[in-house]
């Protein structure tokens, strides 16, 4: 009899857990990616990417899907009106910044090995990956490059972003580079 309790409490405990473990990795990721119009002049010299360092790997990274409506699909782009970061946007473009890529998506985050995410701007000057892990905290990781208007120069120079930054969902996040920034936030899906 109490072998038979044991069995049922613990079929029991694992039916109600079920439900809220699976919906605890669901979250919604937006990044916003800005420069200066200057793109960094006047900053302290920062070393431009060598050409031969390993570029980003964009082979295994996904393309973001068009949002149908449905209410989550893995790596779906986040609809306009989902987004947080508009006012932040507007408020860097009065201030002088350039406005270089704004997007989000949705992401079931697990521990292990997440695919990353395949970053190109409209006007080809950012390009790269970013990918999103978790075990005890999430943990961000662009891998960015920005390519500076190459209309006065032979070979455009590039500048990489590089981090890996442990980030607490449902708060803005800033990461800093001379030639430009991000912020993101990380929130659960509700």
């Amino acid at each position: 009899m109490n072998k038979r309790f044991h069995a049922l409490l613990l079929m029991l405990l694992t039916y109600v857990a079920m439900p809220a473990q699976a919906a605890e990795g669901d979250y919604t990721i937006e990044v916003l990616i800005f420069a200066q119009n200057s793109y960094g002049d006047g900053a302290l010299p920062y070393d431009a990417m060598d050409p031969a360092q390993e570029p980003p790997a964009i082979a295994d990274a996904r393309y973001l899907g068009r949002y149908d409506g449905a209410p989550f699909s893995q790596f779906e782009a986040l609809p306009r009106e989902r987004h947080l970061l508009g006012n932040d946007a507007t408020r860097l473009k009065r201030e002088g910044f350039r406005i270089l890529w704004h997007g989000g998506w949705y992401q079931n985050v697990g521990t292990g090995r997440n695919p990353s995410v395949r970053i190109d701007s409209a006007d080809g000057r950012v390009e790269g990956v970013i990918k999103v892990d978790r075990s005890r905290y999430l943990h961000f990781k662009p891998d960015l490059l920005l390519s500076r208007d190459a209309a006065a120069e032979a070979l455009p120079q590039r500048y990489r972003l590089q981090q890996s930054r442990r980030m607490r969902s449902e708060q803005l996040h800033y990461l800093d580079h001379p030639h430009f920034g991000m912020l993101v936030m990380i929130n659960p899906l509700r």
